[in-house]
């Protein structure tokens, strides 16, 4: 029971990160790019031009999110009984239709676009995340 709890409230917060996200106008969130992209190049030990890298790190930040959200989604679908075909395509179907409503959601955010390179990005960090989860099951399954 208690995993159940754990698994749904991580599911849930997760999906609230991403409209958090989705939500913030676009010069806080160019803001917020900006400056995790400032903290990685200041590492660095050679002087670099961020607005190069700017528009990477966006799609990363989109990749990495829905990976997440991939992983908890089939992790909640493995809670009650195993995981078959059925239930992986329903994961990775509910991770497109989220990704999708989160980019017509940002039409009506100011200064913010709904676009589909987006939607094919965070699809595919879902898709990826669930194929790291059924990795990891299976190994874990083999041991």
């Amino acid at each position: 029971m208690k995993k159940k709890i754990i698994s749904w409230s991580l599911f849930i917060l997760w999906l609230f990160v991403i409209f958090f996200f989705s939500s913030q106008n676009g010069t806080s969130s160019s803001n917020l790019s900006n400056s995790v992209l400032n903290s990685f190049v200041s590492v660095l030990p050679v002087k670099i031009d961020i607005s190069i890298f700017s528009f990477s790190i966006r799609k990363l930040a989109h990749f990495t999110e829905y990976l997440i959200l991939g992983i908890l989604t089939l992790n909640l679908l493995n809670l009650e009984t195993k995981l078959n075909k059925k239930k992986i395509m329903i994961g990775i179907l509910f991770c497109i239709m989220y990704a999708c409503t989160d980019e017509f959601h940002q039409l009506f955010v100011s200064g913010r676009v709904g676009s589909i390179l987006d939607i094919l990005i965070d699809s595919c960090g879902s898709s990826f995340g669930i194929c790291l989860y059924l990795l990891w099951k299976n190994k874990k399954e083999k041991v």
